[in-house]
């Protein structure tokens, strides 16, 4: 896709196609017709064709860089909900190995049991604050701080 913004796009080629239409229509209708009064009738049914071929022209125009972006901001979104699935599972893995540490910490017995019930509440609360990261369901900044900063 080119670099150069599709505002910029549409409105050259709508000028482009202004000029040569108007320049080009006229000269052919001052060729072909004689009839001053036909002319007039000619030129406004030219004018309606342009506004119809532009109005679709536009059209074409701007669904073809919408429907581009769309494409992009689906991209987006599959990537974000693919790493937070990523940062999900590395941080359950991560959680689990807690959890192994915290009963082998506790089998040897010579742990403080304070620092293994501090590893129990560390533990409780990433696992929620996973959780509740996991039930985001509109991704969204707002909505994920909104989970996060709970």
């Amino acid at each position: 896709m080119s670099k150069v913004p599709v505002y910029y796009k549409v409105t050259a080629l709508y000028a482009l196609f202004g000029v040569l239409w108007i320049f080009f229509s006229d000269r052919l209708l001052d060729i072909l017709v004689s009839d001053r009064q036909l002319l007039g009738v000619l030129q406004t049914f030219k004018g309606w064709f342009y506004v119809a071929i532009t109005s679709l022209l536009l059209f074409l125009l701007i669904r073809i860089d919408y429907l581009a972006l769309e494409r992009k901001e689906r991209e987006k979104a599959e990537l974000f909900t693919a790493t937070i699935s990523a940062v999900h599972h590395i941080l359950n893995n991560f959680l689990n190995k807690m959890v192994l540490f915290r009963v082998r910490a506790e089998e040897k017995h010579d742990i403080d049991p304070e620092i293994v019930t501090f590893y129990d509440r560390v533990i409780d609360e990433a696992r929620d604050e996973i959780d509740r990261l996991s039930s985001v369901e509109e991704l969204t900044e707002e909505k994920i701080h909104a989970v996060i900063r709970r």
